[in-house]
């Protein structure tokens, strides 16, 4: 029996497949240990290594390898909040500052406790902010009628 063999015997898996829920494991333990487990989209506490997603907030394939290098391009989200990346203009998502989501009716970032959850959506929240929401105004910018 090779030493892979014996490995996986143990292990019950692959070496390799044993050493990446290892590193994931040592990586959950470190962000919960200093408070980091918060999702990058939807701002909630990732609660289980399961659940637990390392994503690049600015797509990098096809565009730049230093993209996929750069740790300060890196972010951390529920498995169900990280969503692929599109290429070629197909997803029109504006990219949010971290905190923040967009109001298509105010048309401005506005801070994520102004929307409502919405579990379907790429982010986690509403598209309008509980302003625009409340208002019950359909037409852009709070414009009222005279």
């Amino acid at each position: 029996m090779s030493s892979n063999e014996k490995k996986a015997a143990t292990l019950g898996m692959p070496h390799g497949t044993a050493t990446g829920k290892l590193r994931k494991n040592i990586l959950f333990f470190l962000l919960k240990k200093h408070g980091e487990n918060i999702c990058i989209r939807c701002n909630q506490l990732i609660e289980t290594v399961d659940e637990l997603s390392v994503e690049h907030i600015k797509p990098w394939e096809g565009r730049s390898a230093e993209l996929f290098w750069d740790l300060q391009n890196i972010a951390f989200s529920h498995m169900v909040c990280n969503r692929p990346h599109r290429d070629g203009g197909i997803d029109n998502r504006i990219e949010c500052p971290v905190g923040t989501s967009w109001c298509h009716r105010c048309k401005a970032f506005l801070p994520v406790d102004r929307f409502h959850k919405l579990a379907s959506r790429y982010n986690g929240l509403a598209n309008k902010c509980i302003s625009c929401k409340l208002s019950g105004d359909t037409r852009p910018n709070h414009a009222k009628k005279d």
